[in-house]
């Protein structure tokens, strides 16, 4: 698979109000000719807004198969997801984890000693939940080994109070 990493230069991305949009086509149907070529198998975005995935479905002859943005317990870009799903396009959640950070948030640990779960399988199971593929990162075989584990289902009103959770970790500036 290739991405476009991001709509804007990295220093910048979602702190200006140019969002790129022709540079981002002048990627697009670079990418285009390439997965037309053979040369990859699928083609997307990484961290686009809902107005940056337009400009790419509105202007071009193949839409993303995905759009990879940071989606977690405490960062659920509702509206964005819901625009991408609509449009087929699935979303590839990264950071699922908030980097470590909400493992030891008191909240997240009575969720997930109420499944008899780690604070991590909760949050890989919230986000494939939502729809989501997950890129859980981890050097530790035995954190590995639990990441794979995801086999239980968080109830619709937990997972509806874990969607309301607000918590100021995205690593992203929207």
């Amino acid at each position: 698979m290739l991405l476009i990493h991001s709509p804007q230069p990295w220093i910048e991305v979602n702190r200006i109000n140019d969002r790129h949009f022709e540079g981002n086509l002048e990627n697009w149907r670079a990418m285009e000719d390439a997965l037309k070529a053979g040369k990859v198998r699928s083609i997307g975005v990484s961290n686009f807004l809902q107005e940056d995935v337009a400009n790419i479905v509105n202007n071009s002859s193949i839409k993303p198969v995905v759009n990879q943005i940071e989606v977690h317990i405490g960062n659920v870009p509702t509206d964005l997801m819901k625009y991408c799903k609509n449009l087929g396009i699935q979303i590839e959640a990264y950071s699922p984890l908030a980097h470590g950070r909400l493992l030891k948030d008191p909240r997240i640990r009575t969720y997930a000693e109420k499944y008899h779960v780690s604070p991590a399988q909760l949050m890989l199971s919230f986000d494939l939940q939502l729809g989501c593929i997950v890129l859980p990162k981890s050097d530790n075989v035995k954190e590995m080994q639990e990441n794979l584990n995801i086999d239980f289902e968080i109830s619709a009103d937990d997972m509806a109070d874990l969607v309301k959770l607000k918590e100021n970790t995205q690593t992203m500036a929207v």
